[in-house]
């Protein structure tokens, strides 16, 4: 939006440019114009005087180059991790490894674009119909098959924990490549029709008129009302109802594993160290498992609930108050989203204790092995290798996290 204060001299001049350049328009549909010309520019004008207007300019200048640079320092360290040579024999950890391409693609076409530009006041998606297209897809696709590439690490989370006779059939780095291939065109597949349904179109914008990527003039109606419908189902909706079963059914599992523990572990030749550290273990399963779900509910589904919001209440945005409002909400979902995409890396370092000690290897060159001794119950959560089945006691460097 553009700050510049227009009067009624401003108006009078672009009003003569139109008579001039057309002599023959009525003076009625040149009222018509004047009117809705001002509307405009006094709306504009209005907008920066509010606060939330100005709040949602200056999130969009300040915050993305720190959830950039959180983001993809993190994912480049999370794949690097991830394929280091002690964990690549889990095949969970080739879908987190692709994960971590994912967000920090996801980043790149959508946070980085966004910040140039409002930055330069250019963004590259309007300035080609190839660019617009490509990008459009490429945004959604990436997007979708990052929070899919989390559904399957928990489906495989649960294949363990809950059947894990069936673990070392299912859970393996030939089926995982197979599934992360599959991911990916099924979901350029299902965005492809936005190879049809986007283009460039000419709208009206400070006093210019200019080139925008929207919703072509045929599809006007499936991109702006049944398309947000169709995204928030397979970007939120879908995937967190999934996660929501499968973690409730693993944690159930994790609870009535370690009640049965319990119950042979208060024998006399079981030492008290031993039990604590069982419990502790499970508790930091648990408490994984939750961070996973309630993080991804807490920064997804506002963006998805904003996108619907402003296609009910289009007709209501009228009041340049309401619209700054909703403005300034719609920025901080879109920034809650991307922040999903930066905190994967902090997320596997808060609960991974094999993660962690990588990390310290790495960043400080020093030996891990007697960092910690206790007992380490994470092939509850990922796969083993293919040759070896999910049960039994693992040491450090044939568990995942």
């Amino acid at each position: 939006m553009d700050s510049t204060f227009y009067d009624d001299y401003n108006i009078s001049q672009i009003l003569l440019e139109m008579l001039m350049q057309n002599q023959n328009i009525s003076n009625e549909a040149l009222i018509a114009h004047a009117q809705l010309l001002y509307k405009q520019l006094t709306f504009e004008r209005d907008l920066s005087s509010y606060t939330e207007f100005r709040l949602h300019k200056a999130m969009l200048l300040y915050v993305p180059p720190i959830l950039l640079v959180l983001g993809v320092i993190g994912n480049v360290l999370s794949f690097f991790i991830l394929r280091h040579k002690t964990m690549t024999r889990q095949s969970t950890t080739l879908f987190l490894a692709v994960l971590s391409i994912a967000d920090s693609l996801v980043l790149f076409i959508g946070l980085f674009r966004k910040w140039i530009g409002e930055i330069t006041g250019l963004d590259i998606q309007h300035e080609s119909m190839f660019l617009c297209k490509t990008i459009t897809v490429l945004g959604y696709s990436i997007s979708h098959y990052s929070v899919w590439l989390i559904v399957a690490v928990t489906i495989e989370r649960f294949i363990v924990v809950c059947r894990p006779l069936q673990a070392s059939r299912y859970c393996k780095q030939k089926r995982a490549r197979k599934v992360v291939l599959v991911m990916i065109f099924i979901f350029l597949a299902i965005n492809a029709h936005l190879f049809w349904t986007v283009e460039l179109t000419e709208q009206s914008m400070n006093r210019k008129t200019v080139l925008r990527c929207d919703a072509g003039p045929k599809f006007v109606e499936f991109i702006d009302r049944i398309w947000p419908w169709i995204d928030l189902v397979l970007y939120s909706l879908f995937p967190l109802v999934i996660l929501l079963f499968f973690n409730t059914h693993i944690i159930r599992q994790v609870v009535r594993a370690t009640a049965g523990r319990d119950i042979l572990q208060n024998g006399p030749l079981m030492k008290v160290d031993a039990r604590r550290n069982t419990k502790d273990a499970n508790l930091k399963l648990t408490i994984m498992l939750l961070t996973i779900s309630f993080t991804f509910l807490a920064t997804t589904v506002p963006m998805n609930v904003v996108m619907i919001a402003s296609v009910v209440w289009r007709n209501e945005m009228d009041n340049p108050k309401q619209f700054a409002k909703l403005v300034l909400i719609r920025t901080i979902s879109e920034l809650l989203m991307y922040l999903n995409h930066s905190i994967n890396f902090f997320l596997y370092c808060a609960t991974g204790q094999k993660f962690r000690n990588i990390v310290l290897r790495m960043i400080c060159g020093r030996s891990t092995s007697n960092i910690s001794n206790f007992s380490d119950h994470s092939q509850h959560l990922y796969c083993s290798r293919a040759n070896n089945n999910c049960n039994g006691h693992k040491s450090e460097n044939e568990t995942a996290f």
